[in-house]
Order: structure tokens, then sequence, then C-alpha cells
């Protein structure tokens, strides 16, 4: 018999059902109160005949709502709420309309190597925020990664078996929820570790990542099996077939990924950041290929040097010759009007320096723009982003016909670490000298609240009463 479907669930309107799954339904539905589309993953009480399984799907449920509660981040599935309907436990997350890769991978859907690569750094990045604090997935695979429909960009979903491996950081969270006598995962795109049995780390999830690339860029399997243990015996013991083997694939790209897919952990990368790293690297030797290399810029190198020197802080104590060498390990770039240099959502690891034209520094939501500032020639945007590789918090998009220099932090840290330090070290000072400025507004502000008897202001730290243009752009 099915099941009918409710018209609400605690204060939401249900839509429609849009998936269904061992543990419950998961409906599109719509929030009266903030008026925005959400999702519910419902449990379906009818389907746990016994107390104890009934209870561990509730501790499932809320396991992954309190793990993913904990981070915050725009490649990472929102969770909302939490409640109770009808006796069945609820969850509330973020409405993601688009694809999955497996779904992708299915349907051959046209997306370039470039792109697949730079989606993967993507999830890499926002694994390494994850791992960062204390967070171990265990379930990375192509089902689990969706791609939104609009900007194609990557969202990790469904933390329900996630582990924590730092319990101190999370209170009274249980580290995970795993049943006695079983293994958490699914078979082929566990890490050889995890199907072991042992103690895991950061790097098993690398491992899932790589058999995800894999099958992305290769369209098959690294791993097969008819049977779970035929699958779990090829994970261990199985050499997948060289990623060179399949059309469009080069050797370093294969060296890459097999790295990912070693099966000793301590021969794989250290972390996911690094992950990301190698790929971006990658990513930008094929740019030089089809570009070519340029060393010589129509532009006035001392008057954008002087420029750079009189706007930012962070480029003042920089000999002539030290930004110079920026400038070589720059790729210039030209951008039309219209074109983007930067995406609201991407990850962010590289800076732009204008050296001719204008852009406009803007935010899109719910299809509305709304345009923030207007920035022309020795401008910088980008910069604070390259620090902690977080997705950007705007957008920024040429104005007129822009030509502008782009300096990649990874190539920077990878080719000159020392002048990167230093770039990093002056950047933080800035910030430091922002937030020691905001403290001091804000204990002005207390102080003069107090002499008047008066309550606080909503804005606190005075940042609406900044101009824009005395802080830094937002990236």
């Amino acid at each position: 018999m099915k099941k009918e479907i409710p018209q609400t669930i605690g204060r939401y309107r249900i839509i429609r059902q849009i998936g269904q799954g061992a543990m419950g339904e998961v409906y599109l539905a719509h929030d009266e109160l903030i008026h925005r589309k959400i999702a519910i993953k419902c449990m379906r009480v009818d389907r746990y005949k016994n107390e104890q399984k009934r209870q561990k799907a509730v501790e499932s449920l809320l396991h992954e709502a309190r793990i993913v509660g904990n981070l915050n981040h725009s490649h990472i599935t929102a969770i909302y709420d939490i409640g109770e309907h009808d006796g069945a436990t609820y969850i509330v997350m973020e409405y993601i309309e688009g694809k999955n890769i497996k779904e992708l991978i299915r349907d051959k859907a046209a997306f370039s190597l470039r792109e697949k690569l730079n989606l993967i750094a993507m999830v890499a990045r926002a694994l390494h925020f994850a791992h960062k604090r204390g967070i171990l997935h265990r379930d990375i695979k192509p089902a689990n990664i969706m791609i939104l429909k609009q900007s194609r960009l990557p969202k990790i979903t469904d933390f329900g078996i996630a582990r924590v491996l730092d319990a101190a950081s999370f209170g009274n969270i249980e580290s995970s929820i795993d049943e006695e006598g079983l293994i958490a995962g699914t078979p082929l795109y566990m890490s050889p570790e995890q199907i072991r049995g042992e103690a895991l780390d950061t790097r098993s999830d690398i491992f899932s990542l790589g058999v995800l690339a894999y099958e992305w860029l290769s369209g098959e399997k690294p791993f097969q099996g008819k049977d779970l243990n035929a699958r779990l015996n090829s994970v261990l013991t199985d050499s997948p077939k060289p990623l060179g083997d399949f059309p469009g694939i080069d050797s370093e790209l294969n060296s890459i990924i097999m790295r990912a897919l070693s099966k000793p952990r301590v021969d794989r990368y250290p972390n996911a950041d690094a992950f990301g790293d190698i790929l971006e690297l990658y990513l930008n030797s094929l740019e030089k290929k089809k570009t070519g290399e340029k060393t010589e810029f129509s532009f006035d190198k001392k008057e954008i040097v002087e420029r750079l020197r009189q706007r930012y802080l962070f480029f003042s104590d920089f000999s002539e010759e030290e930004l110079y060498e920026l400038f070589r390990a720059s790729r210039k770039e030209e951008f039309a009007m219209g074109d983007y240099l930067i995406c609201e959502g991407t990850s962010g690891t590289k800076m732009y320096m204008i050296i001719s034209g204008a852009v406009i520094v803007l935010t899109e939501t719910e299809g509305k723009r709304v345009e923030l500032e207007t920035l022309g020639e020795g401008s910088c945007v980008g910069e604070m982003s390259m620090i902690d590789h977080m997705p950007r918090s705007a957008s920024v998009v040429a104005f007129k016909k822009t030509v502008a220099l782009v300096l990649n932090e990874t190539v920077l840290r990878h080719n000159n670490p020392k002048l990167c330090l230093k770039l990093y070290r002056n950047l933080a000072t800035t910030l430091s000298e922002r937030l020691r400025s905001s403290e001091a507004k804000y204990l002005d502000l207390l102080a003069n609240s107090n002499a008047r008897g008066k309550e606080m202001s909503m804005d606190p730290f005075g940042l609406n009463s900044v101009p824009f243009s005395s802080m830094e752009i937002p990236d």
C-alpha cells in the first residue's frame, strides 16, 4: 500500500516527494516562515517493526544533523532544522536542484576534462575543511556528490555514517553510529583499511575521492566484482587499469589519480588539500600549454607597482623586484564586458590585479544582482580567499574590456614558497589590523552607549558605517 504524502511536516508545506531510501522519504517543501525551498528527510516508522532498529535509524538521522550542523561550507549540504512528525524523526536540509555524479556518469553528461578536475578539486577542498574540524565522511562516492544545475558547483551530501575523529570538539556527539560487526561504507569506494576494519584517518576519504575521480574521468570503475566478497577483494588486491589507456588522459594525470588510489595509505596525499593542490597545478599546466607562456606585458610595470603599494598595505613593503617576481609568476588574462573573473561559490586560490579596464563586485541571490562596488586599474580582488581556499562570497564581473594579472596562490606556494610566505604574512597583518580597528570602534561604541545609558547598536562593530572602499573586497 502506497503511503500518502503529508500536506505539511512541522511548519513546512510539502510540495512533492523527490527521493526514497531504505530509511524513509525525501520531500521538496516550502518553509512558510523564511519563504524558501528546502528538502526534508523523513524517517518511515512503519518500516521498523523492531524497536532497536527503529532507534538505530533515529540515531543515524540525529548523528547526521549534529555532524553537518557543525560544518558551514558552501560545498557541503547545509542542515537547518530537526523535529518529529507523527512519531517520525525528520531533518530539514538545503534543497539542491541538480544531479549527482553517479547520474552524470550514467547519462554521459557533457563536462569537459577541466570542468571535472575543477569540481573534484573543490570537493577535495571541502573535504579538507571537514577533516580539519575532526569529521571523516567515510562514504564519498558519485551518488553523494551533487552538482548544482545553475552554477554547476559541487555539494557533498549524506554524512549519515560520518565519524568524529576529535570527539572533544563536538561535546556529546558520538564518534560514530556503527553497528558491531558491520563495516560502514560502500564496498567499491571503501579504502583498503576501511574494508579491513582498521582505525581510519583522513586518507581513507582521499582514497574514496580517488575512486570517484577515476570513474568520472574514465567512465569505468577502477574495481569490479559480481558479489560483495569479490568487490571487497578487488579493492584489496587489484591494480586499476591505467587511466592513460582512456582517450584524453595523459600519464601525468594518471599518476595524480593513481597516487590517491595507493593501497598503502602512507603513499597517498597527506591531506585532501594537497590532492586539490596537485589537481590545480595540473590544470594550470594545461592552461599554459593552451595559451603559451607570456613573459612580457604591454603595461607600465612601474606605474602599477607604485599604485599597488599605495593602495594595499600587503604590498607596501614588497621591493620592486619582489613585485616584478609576482608579475612573472602571474598569467595575463583578458575579459570581455560581462565576463566573470570570479564566480560566487567557487573555491578561491587566485588573486586578480587589474591592469586596465574595470570590474564590478556583486552578489547574486534568487536571481537578483546586488552591486557592491566598481574597481578600476591598480585594484586587487580575490586576495583574502587565497589564504584559506574558502568559496568566494561574491562575484567579480568585467564592467568593460579588462586585462588582469592572475596570481595563482597554489602555483606561487609551490614555486616560490618564500615569496608566498611574505604575501601570507602581509595579508594576515592587514586582516589583523582590520579586526583591531573594528574592536576599537566596538569598545568606543560600548563606552558611549554606557555613558548615555542606551542599548547597544545592532551593528556592534560599526561595519555599516565603514565606507566599502576602506574595506577589502569580499571574495
